[in-house]
């Protein structure tokens, strides 16, 4: 059985219970670039002429402007030569000191001579338009980090968050996972965290490592730093079994540690809600676990930025039960978190369902910071069908939204059912933006 064939026993979720009916949100492009917040499509067949694609070919590196535009092309015709990367999610990109591009992703799809081989993580380095992939240089792919321990649907690495130390080497914290149901996915649990050194000259990757915290608390979920710290944050990541919808309770919480950028081998500290100790059984939930109409968020993998002297987050929240992201602003890392917009998430495709031409239904989860050439803060987006089936629609949709988006204040709601909720400072013009299409 080849693995595209294989990947229906890789379900990305539970059975869908209904197909859901989302908004549309349509920023325009130009000065803020573009943006349609929605499940993403994946194309990984070639499209002909698009920048990226001619670029690489040509091989000239060369890109007149790396954003959302560029980087949904790139993606569609499938990113690096030799190896490319057709299908993947949980899409984290760093921009590194030389103003290369590392890409990290989850559950993978590569193709090499001619095949397609599914791993269970891959990096890619970018310069400018090219893309190189970072899966093994063996006959076949394999995943970048943790080769040699993973037992392919039983015991794998997924990537989390990382930082760069020097010029050549690049730290990516690890979720080590166990599946201990009857098939991939089916009860898939975070055992411990780990870390591997990446050399940024050759794209070697080392030996995965105890992380700082290497509980499976996933310290390291999310990674952000100030002038005197940096700051992890967990969360569980448990998505699969634990429920009747999947998820575990404790996916709707976060937590952080920090510590020193002078001292990072002094015992992390833990912020219980008051203050930091390295007791990290008194580690406290900074996530809000509500929307502004009170009802919950559920699932909340939040992803923070530092933004000068404030931190923002942007988050998918519910995984692919949940219909919107969620924008929430804070004064420190640990808090506390305000929301400032909720902006409904739409499917690619019509623009008012999410089903695809063949039945099969599209979600979206999992949204991150990326960097791009565009002004505003690009996002990207996960994407993949119910039922797990490897198809084009796998691959991360790229958007770019306006700061305002974070404006300080309690947000107001634009409609009569609670969807969107903007800034009060500019929920007018704000609204007319994204709603134009």
């Amino acid at each position: 059985m080849n693995q595209a064939a294989r990947r229906r026993s890789v379900p990305l979720g539970p059975p869908i219970l209904g197909r859901i009916v989302l908004g549309r949100v349509l920023l325009g492009r130009g000065v803020l670039g573009s943006l349609l917040l929605a499940p993403l499509v994946l194309a990984m067949t070639l499209v002909a002429a698009t920048p990226a694609a001619a670029n690489a070919a040509d091989g000239d590196c060369d890109a007149s402007s790396v954003d959302a535009d560029f980087l949904d092309a790139a993606f569609d015709a499938g990113i690096g030569e030799g190896s490319t990367i057709v299908g993947a999610d949980y899409q984290r990109a760093f921009e590194l000191d030389d103003g290369r591009i590392l890409w990290v992703f989850q559950d993978a799809f590569v193709e090499r001579d001619g095949a397609t081989t599914f791993v269970h993580n891959v990096g890619a380095v970018q310069r400018g338009a090219c893309f190189e992939v970072l899966a093994g240089d063996g006959e076949r792919p394999t995943s970048m980090a943790g080769a040699a321990t993973t037992t392919d649907f039983v015991r794998w690495f997924w990537p989390l968050d990382g930082f760069q130390t020097d010029r050549d080497t690049f730290i990516l914290f690890l979720a080590e996972m166990r599946e201990v149901g009857g098939a991939y996915l089916t009860n898939a649990v975070p055992t411990a965290t780990s870390t591997v050194e990446i050399d940024l000259a050759t794209g070697a990757v080392g030996r995965p490592t105890a992380a700082p915290d290497p509980s499976a608390a996933l310290h390291g979920f999310e990674i952000t730093e100030d002038d005197e710290y940096r700051y992890l944050y967990a969360h569980c990541h448990r998505q699969f079994g634990f429920g009747w919808l999947g998820h575990d309770r404790c996916v709707e919480e976060v937590t952080v540690a920090r510590t020193p950028l002078d001292g990072p081998t002094v015992p992390l500290e833990y912020w219980t809600g008051a203050e930091w100790t390295t007791d990290s059984g008194a580690a406290a939930n900074i996530a809000p676990t509500t929307m502004p109409d009170g009802s919950d968020r559920g699932a909340n993998p939040m992803q923070v930025q530092r933004d000068g002297e404030r931190w923002i987050a942007a988050t998918k929240v519910d995984d692919w039960w949940g219909e919107s992201v969620v924008f929430d602003v804070a004064p420190a890392p640990q808090g506390p978190w305000t929301t400032t917009a909720v902006v409904p998430v739409a499917p690619d495709g019509d623009g008012s369902t999410s089903s695809i031409e063949d039945g099969a239904s599209i979600a979206s989860y999992f949204v991150s910071f990326v960097p791009s050439d565009d002004r505003g803060y690009t996002l990207a987006i996960s994407n993949n069908r119910w039922d797990g089936e490897f198809s084009e629609w796998y691959r991360p949709r790229f958007h770019t939204v306006h700061h305002s988006l974070w404006a300080d204040g309690e947000p107001t709601p634009l409609d009569h059912a609670g969807r969107w909720w903007l800034p009060s400072s500019s929920a007018g013009w704000l609204f007319a933006l994204l709603t134009r299409g």
